[in-house]
């Protein structure tokens, strides 16, 4: 690793600006946006309403996600309709980098036209179809992209097939003027409830491709824990394990106090946060509002009635 350059991704909204690097904190994803994962938001979409989704991106920005995900698939009304909106919406209320999750490409290349900034698609995969549907988006509106280690055989279920993926994404991606720096690649987190090597071939797929390529890497973190009793608790301790062999963009939920937890207490053992300096940060806010909310009980306890 330390002969091969490391990538820079940049993201970014109307006035703020995210820079993923191996070499520098955890940027959080955040996962909560999404139609298709919570139903509470699919219910208020079909309803014409956008607050829970606009609240979701206040909440995971102010808790420290650099980049805000929307996903609108798996609702009843045309996704090139309700994506551009829920853009727009998120827009109004928060200036934050958007990671734009589609299942119609049409849809994401409008909702790509109202976001403003660099924006992160989500995402191309080593299939052939689907590098030849978003490639051409991606270079349209200056994009950055994640990129799935699969193709049109599927996902591999070897670390070396899965970095055959990515270079293959990569060369594909070189013929639209695309370099390492314009991908994250998701190295695919798979329940360890379904494959006993799940896990396993995860963390060496993610420590080839940061060997390899310096890139940069994310997973849908908690996939990992589908089907299995604490799923909160697993997925917490896999993104620390996961940080420490190379994840630095997970897709997750930084709202849960545990996985936000987890991700400082990796990136100040990494020493990418160097010396603990926004863990203790981190700390000193927590404590604070603790205090705060015990003087307000007191406060509101000797309130004569």
């Amino acid at each position: 690793m330390s002969e091969k350059k490391l990538s820079t991704t940049i993201i970014s909204s109307k006035s703020h600006r995210v820079r993923i690097a191996p070499n520098r904190k955890t940027v959080v994803i955040g996962e909560r946006c999404n139609a298709l994962g919570y139903r509470k938001v699919r219910e208020t979409i079909a309803n014409g309403e956008w607050n829970e989704v606009v609240n979701r991106a206040v909440e995971q920005y102010a808790a420290g996600a650099g980049i805000i995900n929307v996903n609108m698939v798996g609702l009843d009304i045309p996704e090139k309709v309700l994506l551009p909106i829920a853009v727009a919406a998120i827009r109004a209320k928060v200036d934050c980098p958007l990671s734009l999750d589609f299942g119609d490409p049409e849809a994401l290349d409008i909702a790509l036209g109202k976001a403003e900034g660099r924006s992160l698609i989500n995402s191309v995969s080593g299939e052939r179809e689907k590098m030849d549907e978003v490639f051409p988006i991606a270079k349209k509106h200056g994009a950055a992209m994640i990129a799935m280690t699969a193709d049109d055989d599927g996902i591999p279920y070897t670390p070396e097939g899965r970095l055959q993926c990515a270079k293959d994404i990569l060369k594909e991606g070189e013929k639209y003027g695309f370099t390492v720096d314009d991908f994250i690649f998701d190295c695919i987190a798979i329940g360890v409830a379904t494959d006993v090597g799940a896990g396993t071939c995860t963390m060496e797929t993610m420590k080839l491709i940061r060997e390899e390529l310096g890139a940069n890497i994310t997973l849908g973190a908690s996939n990992v824990s589908f089907g299995m009793p604490k799923r909160k608790t697993l997925d917490a301790y896999y993104l620390a394990i996961a940080i420490y062999n190379g994840l630095n963009a997970p897709i997750t939920d930084i709202t849960h106090d545990g996985l936000k937890w987890s991700m400082l207490v990796a990136d100040t053992v990494n020493g990418t946060d160097k010396l603990g300096m926004k863990y203790i940060k981190e700390s000193r806010i927590e404590k604070a509002a603790r205090l705060a909310a015990l003087e307000e009980a007191i406060t509101t306890e000797s309130k004569p009635e």
